[in-house]
């Protein structure tokens, strides 16, 4: 059973609660009346109604506890049993000289449509509240005294009853929009939670594809240049520093992707230069860097947010462009930043992100969700004579400068 599911149907086991006890304090009303305005003929017989009626609804509140949720569906046609209970015990009142028992069963109806919203399911409140308003209406004319009440009283009521009817099924309605809404905050929050593991499981395998290809082989290099240095090659001290140098380097420009911190002190351009530096050691790609109106000190609330995507389209171009150079651009404009990514490879006509999506293809859609969240766009165009040039335009809010 889904999240959503369960949510449900633990709304529908406590509505089914509520209904029970409901139908007890409607059984307290008829023990009452009985008690303080009993009639002057037929207590006896309306007692033993009233009995029956407590282990009918104790038999219901047993079913209720133990039921499924197949069963509670169906717990509402109880309802009618009530109603019946409060026609019967009315024409029994009502054969006495007394007339003050039976019109005070009648208000009983009225409890009828509020235990019928605690279903959560405003068409079984309507198709509950509908019969119950005509009988209350039949049963009042049937026991009118012609001498002491009007039909405009008895209209008059029914008309009340009506109302409550009424606010019953809307507010059945309005409980049902609200666990509507949880079990949709459920669900979203389910697909972001199974969205985050795979980004996260992605980005591990990311990392290691990158320590392998960059910073280790660099490493075994060295190791393997040990070698020469014992057997007294004068230039292989230069080529393991060499390679000892490009694994540091590759080394800090990992860092500096994986650490937000890293952002925050050197700021988005010199991240920006890692990365293409990065991108151009390991994939042999041809990476520029340019940029308008951008100092490295400059510092805006959308830095790791344009980082973030930066590394993802530079990404998606080194294992799937096919291309041989790649250019980013950064710049400042009119209280946006935008960030400028193209290659010459293949390109990407025909490639729906929305589907690749759907499809658990997180990355550039996700990328596109986390800009546009963000008030940014994110626009892919073909590029002359070939590859793709993506456009990124976020707005600079709060922007904030720091001091070089």
């Amino acid at each position: 059973m889904s999240a959503a599911s369960a949510v449900l149907t633990e709304h529908e086991y406590r509505g089914a609660r509520v209904q029970r006890v409901l139908r007890v304090l409607l059984g307290l009303f008829l023990v009452g009346v009985l008690l303080f305005a009993p009639p002057e003929g037929g207590l006896a017989l309306c007692w033993l109604v009233v009995a029956c009626y407590g282990v009918w609804s104790g038999a219901v509140g047993f079913l209720i506890k133990a039921a499924d949720a197949r069963s509670l569906r169906y717990v509402w046609l109880a309802l009618f049993v009530d109603m019946f209970t409060l026609v019967v015990l009315t024409l029994i009142a009502d054969r006495s000289a007394t007339t003050e028992t039976a019109p005070l069963l009648l208000t009983g109806f009225f409890l009828i449509p509020v235990i019928a919203a605690a279903q959560l399911k405003p068409w079984i409140c309507m198709v509950v509240s509908a019969p119950a308003v005509l009988v209350y209406l039949v049963s009042s004319l049937a026991i009118r005294d012609e001498n002491f009440e009007p039909v405009s009283s008895v209209l008059l009521r029914s008309a009340v009853l009506v109302v409550v009817g009424l606010g019953c099924v809307l507010l059945s309605r309005l409980q049902r929009s609200r666990v509507a809404t949880i079990t949709q905050l459920l669900d979203e929050r389910s697909a972001l939670l199974a969205e985050m593991v795979q980004l996260e499981q992605r980005e591990q395998r990311q990392l290691a594809e990158t320590l392998h290809d960059g910073a280790l082989q660099y490493v075994l290099a060295a190791r393997q240049e040990l070698e020469s240095v014992e057997d007294g090659d004068p230039e292989a001290v230069g080529r393991v520093d060499l390679a000892l140098g490009e694994s540091s380097r590759l080394l800090r420009s990992i860092m500096t992707q994986l650490h937000p911190a890293v952002v925050e002190t050197a700021g988005l351009l010199p991240a920006l230069r890692d990365l293409a530096e990065a991108l151009q050691t390991r994939r042999q790609l041809t990476a520029r860097l340019q940029t308008r109106d951008w100092e490295d000190a400059l510092r805006t609330p959308v830095d790791e947010l344009l980082l973030s995507t930066a590394r993802e389209l530079v990404t998606n171009i080194a294992k799937h462009a096919e291309a041989t150079q790649v250019r980013i651009e950064l710049s400042r404009e009119a209280g946006h930043a935008k960030l400028l990514v193209a290659d010459d490879g293949r390109g990407m006509s025909g490639v729906d992100l929305d589907a690749k999506l759907g499809a658990g293809h997180l990355g550039l859609a996700s990328r596109r969700i986390r800009v546009e969240a963000a008030g940014g766009s994110m626009r892919f165009t073909p590029a002359e004579p070939h590859g793709t040039v993506v456009d990124v335009t976020v707005p600079l809010i709060g922007l904030a400068a720091a001091a070089g």
